[in-house]
């Protein structure tokens, strides 16, 4: 009773506190001093009214009437038109000063010599403690109180510039940043505002500037997007030489790769050595490996949020190169000046070219082979006003493998007896987008984009034997892929510093062609096999609704919260899931960002693989009736700060994830069915999936030596019934250690120094434990005898671990600009300098017939690899 009083007396203080503004008074004011003026209104209303004599003295007051006014409706009206103003504090009234009104700066920032829009520009107002950065398209808004603002932009790689701005009303400014010269010494950022990573609520985000890739060693003398993300703690590799990503526990299929706002499903080339990307055109690198933004949705381990730039609006350029593997052009400027832009850009391998000799002298029979890849990039980019531009951006890659060979026996007199044999092989994306931003105020932000991607697989195998007049043919052809057409709107509102406010829509509409087999056998004239699966396309739509709102709650608490609805309807079956998103920093002392996460995902897609390598031949397949979509939910805490005078950036985090309805082929399951039905849905099955581990970053983007230092350990394992007679079993990528030493060093003006050294912990390997002689069995029409092959006892999937995998890469650039501007590169790379021998591939090759042993053989893809490439920047 006594705390329920002590409440009620509390709540109706309060209430009397904030109610004496709302004290009604009748009362007549004549023409008179301010000063005067308070003291009556005090006088009349028995409320103290405090002010400072110099901040009224001299302000005349008109005389008014008012009946049954409140208190606080009269002190406005007479303060009107005055630069004072009124604030309630307890039972007293105080006069202050009236708060400047607030204006909005926006606009967009961009490079000084081609009007490149730059993404993640750093702009602080340093005595007003706010700031903001540039979003994905350039563009940054910021709405301050004050006559004028003192605004340090920055980004890495640029000269700062510091500002001041007059605030009369609402202003658009476009800021024009130059990029920093050769000599990296002069790029470091000094300013004490410039954005640190304890100051953000994002965590598990990592940027990378192409710049940085391209200076890194290179394989065949080829600049790699996705090998350089593989050296990133929380990112492995699959086998030695692949490109695939697999974060925090995830698989290749659970990474949502954005090229320009498209999906990418298959990026990379040559059977997943090399990425599809070409580091020439790209501007932007930002991967998220949790902590995902309500915007994202659809995948359940990262999302690789890829932007390619925008072309030259003044000037004509390119750059030309040419490796061991490749050779690629790239052209940028302006179709109209300061208006339209455009580039484009080819590369096209020739290890076919290299390769045919040597192969065609080690097989006299082979005739004919073919292996190579190319990618097209174009981007057009026009500015209809200063509030609206539209940009169209296209990309097309394909792969082809091709292999016919014919052999003949030599007899006399001769035979015209052949086996022949042909192989084709080609896989490919296509991307597209229309993307329309607009400005509506200075404060809202819009982007409304159409999507179109396509990724397909085709194989095609063609046998025939030819002995005296007997004919004899095999054919077997495969077709699968994915294609999408969909649109997306976001809309980026910032009302104030305090919050940045972004929400959006999309709709895409798929089309899954999960393994179309056709098989035909012929002897002669006669028709033996005709058989054609019916794993008929299937149709879905995936629909999303999002908004998010990162939210500086008090200076040293900031929050970005959100919420992702998805949808996803086939086969008259429709899934729903609601996915609440939330990362928050807090400043503890000493500057210390503490960072803590939660994220739910959902994946209403499958990639069906039966190996650690990601290959063309994966098949990606809905979720249907029967195969319920992937979810996980993630958790991470960490701590970040900015190291020595802001040199450096450090971070620690640990996660932990639970991923559910993950799918894993059966055991003993058809890799590729060929019979009549949907049958891979029988062959697969669901289990639950959970990875945990902990991360370190330390990193240095800014001086002559740049580059970062990462360590990760952790732990995945699955549990999927049906697979390992429903035991838990680590999971094939699972690793405990990984360890990346990465560094840049200028060593003077025009030679570049780049090494990397790697270090990962053995991963899981599957041995069988015995094997079992096949027994005769029935007689054959022939006469023959029945004989299976050996049969292989496997107690437990991935039962041992072999041996760690390390190497170490070196490179060199020796750059020179020429009198005429051009710019002249040499790289000489080495890869595996001291040849460790990492196995791509384990196989059994025997057993010991006396003691408990196997003896395996390993696949070694890449020794000691040197490399040089020539590039001309003109």
């Amino acid at each position: 009773m006594r705390h329920f009083i002590a409440v009620l007396l509390l709540l109706t203080w309060s209430s009397a506190f904030a109610q004496e503004t709302d004290r009604r008074l009748s009362i007549s004011i004549p023409a008179a001093s301010l000063e005067a003026t308070l003291k009556l209104l005090e006088q009349q209303s028995g409320i103290s009214i405090s002010y400072e004599l110099t901040r009224v003295k001299g302000i005349q007051v008109k005389a008014h009437v008012y009946k049954d006014t409140p208190l606080g409706t009269i002190l406005r009206d007479i303060l009107k038109g005055t630069p004072l103003d009124y604030k309630q504090k307890g039972s007293n009234i105080l006069i202050i000063s009236r708060l400047p009104a607030a204006n909005t700066l926006s606009g967009v920032v961009e490079d000084a010599v081609s009007g490149e829009k730059l993404i993640g520009v750093s702009i602080v107002a340093a005595q007003q403690q706010a700031g903001t950065t540039t979003n994905n398209y350039g563009f940054y808004s910021i709405t301050l109180p004050g006559d004028s603002l003192h605004l340090q932009v920055s980004y890495i790689g640029y000269r700062r510039l510091d500002t001041v701005i007059g605030m009369t009303g609402d202003q658009r400014v476009n800021f024009r940043l130059q990029a920093g010269s050769r000599q990296l010494e002069e790029v470091t950022i000094n300013g004490s505002r410039a954005a640190r990573i304890q100051e953000s609520s994002q965590m598990s985000r990592i940027s990378l500037p192409a710049s940085q890739i391209r200076s890194m060693p290179r394989l065949l003398g080829e600049p790699d997007l996705l090998k350089a993300l593989q050296l990133m703690p929380g990112v492995k590799q699959g086998t030695e030489g692949s490109s695939a990503l697999l974060v925090r526990g995830g698989t290749p299929d659970q990474n949502l790769i954005l090229l320009d706002g498209a999906p990418l499903y298959h990026p990379m080339h040559l059977l997943g050595i090399f990425s599809t990307f070409n580091t020439s055109v790209l501007k932007d690198v930002t991967l998220y490996k949790g902590a995902f933004p309500a915007r994202y949705g659809g995948r359940l381990s990262s999302v690789v949020d890829i932007s390619t730039k925008d072309g030259d609006l003044y000037k004509h350029h390119g750059e030309f190169s040419v490796g061991l593997l490749s050779t690629q052009l790239t052209l940028e400027g302006p179709l109209q000046k300061g208006k339209t832009s455009y580039v484009i850009s080819g590369r096209r391998s020739y290890p076919d070219l290299i390769a045919t000799p040597i192969v065609k002298r080690s097989d006299a029979d082979l005739n004919k082979f073919s292996l190579f890849f190319y990618d097209l990039n174009a981007k057009v980019h026009h500015q209809f006003s200063a509030k609206d531009k539209l940009y169209l951006s296209f990309y097309m890659g394909k792969d082809r493998l091709r292999t016919r060979s014919k052999s003949t026996t030599d007899e006399d007199p001769a035979v015209d007896n052949y086996d022949l044999s042909d192989l084709a092989l080609q896989w490919g994306n296509i991307t597209g987008t229309l993307r329309w931003s607009h400005i509506v105020s200075p404060k809202l932000f819009t982007n409304t984009m159409l999507i179109g991607s396509s990724y397909r697989f085709n194989t095609g195998i063609y046998t025939e034997n030819k002995y005296d007049a007997d004919v004899s043919t095999n054919t077997l052809k495969l077709n699968s892929g994915i294609r999408d057409y969909g649109v997306k709107t976001d809309i980026d509102y910032r009302p104030v510093p305090a919050h940045a406010v972004k929400m959006g829509a999309a709709y895409m509409y798929r089309v899954f062609t999960p393994g179309i087999v056709r098989m035909k056998q012929t002897d002669g004239e006669a028709v033996t096999l005709d058989s054609l699966n019916n794993n008929r396309r299937i149709g879905a739509a995936e629909m999303d609704l999002y908004a998010e709102d990162d939210w500086e709650i008090a200076p040293r608490l900031k929050l970005n919260a959100g919420l992702h609805w998805s949808a996803f309807s086939v086969q008259d079956h429709f899934y729903h899931s609601l996915q609440p998103r939330v990362s928050m920093r807090f400043l503890l002392p000493g500057d210390w960002g503490l960072k803590a996460s939660y994220t739910h995902m959902t994946q209403y897609i499958h990639l069906l693989a039966n190996n650690s390598i990601s290959l063309p031949t994966d098949l990606w397949v809905p979720a249907t009736k029967k195969i319920a979509p992937q979810q996980a939910r993630q958790f991470a805490l960490g701590v970040a700060r900015n190291l020595f005078r802001n040199k450096f950036e450090f971070s620690a985090e640990a996660y932990y994830k639970k991923m559910y309805k993950v799918a894993e082929y059966k055991d003993g399951a058809e890799y590729l069915t060929t019979s009549k039905g949907d049958t891979w849905q029988e062959q697969i099955s669901s289990g639950t999936g959970r990875s945990y581990g902990l991360e370190l970053l330390l990193q240095k983007k800014t001086g002559r030596l740049t580059g970062w230092m990462g360590y990760t350990w952790a732990i995945s394992d699955r549990n999927v019934p049906g697979v390992n007679y429903g035991r838990t079993f680590y999971y094939k990528y699972d690793r405990r250690h990984d360890f990346h030493l990465v560094t840049i060093y200028r060593l003077r003006k025009n030679i570049e120094l780049s090494g990397t050294w790697t270090y990962q912990s053995a991963s899981p390997f599957t041995i069988p434990v015995a094997r079992y002689e096949g027994v005769e069995g029935p007689i054959n029409p022939d006469g023959t005898h029945y004989w299976p092959p050996n049969v292989d006892y496997i107690n437990n999937r991935n039962n041992v671990r072999i041996a760690a995998y390390h190497r170490l890469d070196l490179g060199v650039s020796f750059i020179k600009e020429k009198r005429n501007g051009n710019i002249r590169t040499w790289n000489i790379s080495i890869l595996n300098v001291y040849n460790r021998m990492n196995p791509f591939f384990y196989y059994v090759n025997g057993y010991s017939d006396t003691k408990a042993k196997v003896r395996l053989n390993g696949i070694i893809l890449l020794p000691l690899v040197p490399s040089f490439s020539y590039s001309l920047k003109f």
